[in-house]
């Protein structure tokens, strides 16, 4: 469920709920705004942030890789528990450059960085992160990417 205002920062509220593997509720709040620089280019600037609510856990199911082991919050180190995760979770700042190059056609470049909004989003992060190192309390936590996005509308 999305609802947005279409009012100053365009504000949007959505909930999502996982019914199958996770069990859990995710929401989101966002705002952004456009800037036009001329008729064919616009600046814009988004930022969200996301609560997560499990209502399941189970580490042992969870890090036997069979992805039923619902959301589990993570300890310091980084390592699911048996604790059902419930706090603020991760933070979005986004910059993109939409460009009308044709009359149906814009190419966005995109750049985001995505952070945690809370001690246990910094452990979950990391226990979920990419496995480069054998302990995961050392992975990253925040992340910078960015993309080319091609999109064609009548």
């Amino acid at each position: 469920m999305t609802i947005n205002l279409n009012t100053f920062l365009s504000p949007t509220l959505t909930i999502y709920k996982e019914v199958d593997h996770y069990h859990q509720w995710y929401i989101l709040f966002g705002i952004s705004h456009a800037y036009e620089l001329s008729k064919s280019i616009s600046l814009k600037l988004s930022a969200s942030a996301s609560y997560l609510k499990s209502e399941y856990a189970d580490a042992v199911l969870f890090t036997s890789g069979s992805g039923y082991g619902g959301y589990p919050k993570f300890n310091d180190q980084a390592e699911a528990t048996n604790d059902k995760y419930d706090n603020f979770h991760d933070g979005v700042i986004t910059i993109s450059l939409p460009i009308h190059v044709a009359k149906y056609i814009t190419v966005t470049p995109t750049a985001s960085y995505v952070f945690p909004l809370s001690d246990d989003a910094k452990n979950e992060i990391k226990g979920r992160g990419i496995k480069s190192t054998s302990n995961p309390a050392d992975r990253d936590s925040s992340f910078l990417y960015g993309g080319l996005t091609f999109s064609f509308s009548s």
